[in-house]
């Protein structure tokens, strides 16, 4: 079972890397045309909307709730769950084409609630309005979004995995190539803050496109699945019922975590929107920084989860608790031997990142902010991904309740944090630090989160053999912050002799960091008898050509 989950896990890693390598081609695409201020928050804003809505209207549902009651309705129904699937298909694509009309009449309002106060002035109204005119053209993407996830928890139910992986990649491709046609077409830059008419189209129609070519990728594989599509109406008597049920907590989940997003988006807008001058951390910055860290997180946590997740939910439903258990803390391990070295990667080795990724064009002006973002967001990696995986277990017991509860304190603390971090402790000379703040009100959440979780969650599944995570992880923090201290002294000891400014430099310190950090991170593994990196390194060095052969 184990070697079928890292089966599963790596198809989908795959298709996760080739994804966000472009999806960050993207980024500096976006860096260089637009910059990573104030001109840049806007169109990133807007951008962002739209998922942030589906997730809080449906996707919490379809993300979370949907895949166990799939899984069942597949394995206990005589037809295989075919019309299960349909009504609920039908179902979820008329939901979604209601909301995302919806939402496209009420641009202008939803812009508003992402609008900090800096920009409420009369004087920059026209800021305001080439928000609203992209969230107009950006808003449709609610429909694919949820469409795409739904397919894809179709496909993920019938152990169909790499799909859905491997669809967002023609989104990234239509998107990098309208922000090429605009860099051939338009002027580049980030002032002034606004945009013309046909920018706005291009920026915004263009990224609206992707989602849907997401989609459209997705169909041939759901009829290869064994599963034919026929719109099917009406919801009584296929069990639906259950499903609304634990919707309602998940529902309510996605909906204090969005509140937190909208804050935490008004808060960075303001960083890039005051009047201090000179660089700012703002929205680009925090998002960008954002996406760097979830890299591990796309690759690994997300791939072992959903691979793991229909497996624990057959588990839980068989009664077997301690299997339960065991394989959740060991698909934690395993990702942790990983996310563990990339956190400590992110902090040694922030600027050449982020200057690989946003230090062309007009993107080079908020490199060393954008770098101190990206360290303190990086701390909160590792609690993130504990909670990830513990989150999954309660869902896996077709309990949304508790994590909905959790989410609350989640929520409250990293509202607290930022709003004090950035309204109480910075003046108004010193808002161009917001991002940094605000990644550090990330990380604080997310660590009061494992704490409580851990607790709240040794009562559903009890401490068994095997399922242990805490002394593991100290020693996988050890043996990478010795890994990455060590690479970041050696890249120190260089800098008076060589010319580490520019991207290509940068790409030039990342692989000389990551040679020396690898082998020190390896090598103290091993000493402290570190079982999952051990075993990363054996999965990996077996796929080597000569390697392969010998075995």
């Amino acid at each position: 079972m184990a070697d079928r989950t890292l089966r599963s896990a790596a198809v989908m890693a795959a298709g996760t890397v080739l994804s966000r390598l472009l999806g960050f081609v993207r980024i500096a695409l976006l860096a260089a045309a637009i910059g990573t201020a104030l001109r840049g928050d806007i169109f990133t804003a807007a951008n962002t909307i739209p998922n942030s809505l589906y997730i809080l209207l449906a996707g919490g549902i379809f993300n979370t709730v949907l895949v166990p009651q799939l899984v069942r309705a597949i394995k206990n129904h005589d037809d295989g769950g075919q019309d299960f699937t349909n009504r609920l298909l039908t179902f979820g694509f008329l939901v979604l084409a209601v909301v995302t009309v919806a939402c496209v009449v009420l641009a202008p309002q939803i812009s508003e609630l992402y609008l900090p106060k800096e920009l409420h002035d009369p004087s920059r109204i026209a800021e305001k309005n080439s928000m609203i005119m992209f969230a107009r053209l950006c808003l449709p993407q609610i429909f694919f979004y949820g469409a795409f996830v739904l397919v894809g928890q179709v496909l993920n139910a019938r152990r169909r995995f790499g799909p859905m992986m491997w669809a967002p990649i023609a989104n990234n491709v239509v998107a990098c190539a309208s922000i090429v046609i605009f860099l051939m077409i338009y002027r580049a830059g980030d002032t002034p803050p606004t945009f013309s008419h046909g920018e706005e189209l291009l920026l915004g129609l263009g990224h609206t496109l992707g989602i849907a070519v997401q989609l459209l990728v997705l169909l041939p594989y759901l009829k290869a699945s064994g599963h034919t599509y026929v719109p099917k109406f009406g919801l009584r008597g296929t069990g639906l019922g259950q499903t609304a049920k634990l919707g309602t907590w998940t529902v309510l989940f996605v909906a204090v975590n969005q509140v937190t997003l909208v804050v935490v988006t008004k808060l960075a807008i303001a960083g890039s929107a005051s009047t201090d001058p000179g660089a700012k951390a703002g929205l680009f910055a925090y998002s960008t920084a954002m996406l760097i860290i979830l890299v591990p997180h796309g690759i690994v946590t997300v791939s072992l989860a959903t691979a793991a997740l229909p497996q624990m939910s057959a588990l839980a439903a068989a009664g077997d608790v301690t299997e339960v258990a065991q394989l959740s803390a060991r698909s934690i391990r395993q990702t942790l031997a990983i996310v563990v070295p990339a956190a400590a990667a992110m902090i040694a080795f922030a600027y050449p990142i982020v200057t690989v990724i946003a230090g062309y064009g007009s993107g080079k002006n908020n490199l060393q902010l954008m770098a101190y973002t990206l360290m303190t967001l990086a701390l909160g990696i590792v609690p993130f991904t504990v909670q990830y995986f513990q989150l999954r277990t309660f869902y896996a017991f077709e309990d949304t309740r508790t994590p909905f509860f959790m989410q609350c304190v989640i929520a409250a603390t990293n509202i607290a944090a930022a709003l004090i971090g950035v309204r109480v402790l910075l003046d108004e000379s010193h808002l161009r630090f917001s991002g940094v703040v605000l990644g550090a009100a990330y990380a604080l959440a997310y660590t009061v989160a494992v704490l409580m979780s851990r607790r709240v969650l040794r009562r559903r599944v009890p401490r068994v053999a095997g399922s242990g995570i805490g002394l593991p992880l100290v020693a996988m923090v050890i043996a990478a912050v010795a890994g990455a201290g060590i690479g970041r002294l050696v890249l120190t000891l260089f800098d008076s002799a060589v010319d580490w400014t520019g991207p290509l430099a940068a790409v030039v310190q990342l692989a000389v960091g990551g040679v020396v950090m690898l082998p020190v991170y390896v090598g103290v593994a091993r000493v402290l008898r570190i079982h999952e990196v051990t075993d990363v390194v054996a999965a990996v060095t077996s796929k080597l050509p000569g390697r392969s052969r010998r075995s």
